[in-house]
């Protein structure tokens, strides 16, 4: 399963965000979607699913603002 379907299947599933037509770049603190607490609950998924450490500098909109961004920065912290 692509790295993008996963976050979208946890923005669904499990923050209850109504995630129907909304694509790997559709701007999603833009419009409201995911507020701090979501990029919290993002983040230890994020972690502990892919294995990955986000750390304190990571925590800026351009890499929580999209799907495509947070798949970036996974890709990114799996390389590091």
């Amino acid at each position: 399963m692509r790295t993008e379907d996963r976050l979208q299947r946890f923005l669904r599933d499990e923050l209850h965000i109504e995630m129907a037509g909304v694509g790997d770049d559709y701007p999603l603190i833009e419009n409201g979607l995911i507020d701090s607490l979501a990029i919290f609950e993002l983040v230890r998924f994020i972690e502990d699913d892919f294995g990955v450490v986000v750390e304190d500098e990571d925590l800026v909109v351009d890499n929580f603002g999209t799907i495509a961004d947070m798949a970036r920065l996974i890709v990114a912290r799996q390389g590091a």
